[in-house]
């Protein structure tokens, strides 16, 4: 059982409510965002988890972006049409900004709140004991395969993809080879997707934790 606060996964007024194991795994796993209390059982019962108007100000998880800051709306004009834009600043790359239609369509674009902490510990010890994927000899379908992993949003597959490429990496440099530069790109990716998120909702710089997921 696991006890989280409701603000926490976008419930407001402070409640502490606890969750069966299986309740918090879909929680945190399900793509899409829309939250029930359930009052005999209390509990949370997750029927999605997408967010599709965003406030400014507020820092929202974007597909292979990592955690951004959502910094204004800006009318703009691309392709001949005029739309409005949220602007999303990378919380560790100010330098970048993404845009994304205010009428975005979220099975699409894939934009979602940050985990909570008590989950971003959960998957610290899941990247230690999980099994590396069976590797893709062919290239054009591992890096198909790859590529549809990084955009699932979906923490324990990534963190096997990060271990699966780890242990490739490993065995490249023992037979004195190096990974394919998609390989290398995809790890870099994978890290890049996970430490990110881990590292704001921690309070960490994103290279500790990609550290720690590249010894594991």
């Amino acid at each position: 059982m696991y006890k989280i606060p409701a603000a926490e996964i976008g419930i407001w007024g402070g409640d502490l409510f606890t969750l069966p194991m299986s309740i918090f795994t879909d929680l945190c796993y399900n793509s899409d965002v829309q939250i029930e209390k359930q009052a005999k059982k209390q509990c949370i019962i997750v029927i999605s988890r997408k967010v599709s108007v965003m406030q400014i100000g507020t820092f929202v998880h974007y597909s292979t972006k990592g955690i951004c800051q959502v910094r204004e709306i800006e009318t703009m004009k691309f392709s001949s049409e005029t739309k409005d834009y949220y602007v999303l600043v990378p919380v560790f790359d100010r330098n970048s900004k993404y845009y994304v239609p205010t009428d975005y369509d979220p099975q699409r674009i894939k934009i979602r709140s940050a985990i909570a902490p008590a989950m971003v510990e959960e998957l610290m010890g899941y990247a230690k004991t999980c099994q590396p994927y069976e590797w893709v000899s062919n290239a054009h379908e591992r890096k198909a395969k790859t590529e549809e992993i990084l955009h699932s949003s979906d923490h324990k597959r990534i963190l096997r993809l990060i271990k699966t490429l780890r242990c490739h990496e490993e065995h490249q440099k023992q037979i004195g080879k190096k990974m394919y530069l998609s390989d290398a790109k995809a790890l870099r990716s994978a890290l890049h997707i996970i430490s990110d998120e881990f590292a704001f909702v921690r309070g960490e710089d994103p290279k500790t934790v990609a550290a720690y997921l590249e010894a594991v």
